[in-house]
């Protein structure tokens, strides 16, 4: 999802502007004022944030950093614009839900990659409204089985196909019993390709099942 001004509120251009860099959403909440709580994930300076955010009083209500988290996490609450008011508002329409993490794919124009679960006539109907606010690509859409783990199904098809490919062949087994290029030729592809699926499905899986502060012990 891409939104037509090119951001989904004015505090991220000038969060771009301080060099730090929005990664993901963990998770989203509404507040009665009409602010929202929002945890981010970032990549750059905490305290070149910290400036930032203190010098919009107007806008941002509170934060909090949690700076032993890597990456680094912060909670927001503030007041959204317009048109980021008008996509929350779509977003919780519909009975269709979101599956955290939101992650920032792009930035400047924004994107951000999104995983809903809900009914198809639902799903389109909120398809359909997000586009009068925001340009949306559609990269898969498969049944969902709530027995599926959720970190299996957040995987895309084609990650779980390699996945299920790799298991099956024994690339995980100790020793190894298969290759980047047998799995390749398994799935019509290159090694190279392989790879790079293999390395994202286990960025990916390893991002789930690691608790938050895991690192340092802490909540």
């Amino acid at each position: 999802m891409t939104p037509n001004q090119g951001y989904f509120d004015r505090a991220e251009t000038i969060i771009w502007e301080t060099g730090v860099r929005l990664e993901s959403i963990r998770s989203m909440e509404f507040v009665a004022d009409g602010s929202v709580v929002i945890v981010y994930e970032i990549d750059g300076s905490v305290d070149a944030l910290r400036r930032c955010l203190e010098n919009a009083p107007e806008k941002v209500v509170d934060y909090a950093v949690a700076r032993d988290a890597d990456p680094v996490v912060i909670q927001i609450r503030f007041y959204p614009d317009e048109t980021l008011t008008q996509l929350l508002s779509v977003q919780r329409s519909f009975g269709v839900s979101v599956r955290f993490p939101i992650r920032y794919v792009r930035q400047d124009p924004a994107s951000v990659e999104i995983v809903e679960v809900g009914p198809r006539t639902e799903l389109n109907s909120r398809i359909r409204e997000t586009r009068k606010l925001s340009s949306v690509y559609i990269e898969h859409v498969h049944p969902y089985h709530p027995s599926t783990p959720r970190w299996f199904a957040q995987l895309t098809d084609r990650q779980q196909e390699v996945l299920r490919t790799a298991v099956r062949t024994g690339y995980y087994r100790v020793p190894r019993e298969t290759t980047h290029e047998d799995l390749a030729a398994e799935l019509d592809c290159c090694a190279s390709t392989v790879g790079q699926h293999l390395r994202r499905i286990e960025a990916e899986l390893v991002a789930s099942i690691l608790p938050t502060g895991s690192s340092t012990g802490a909540t």
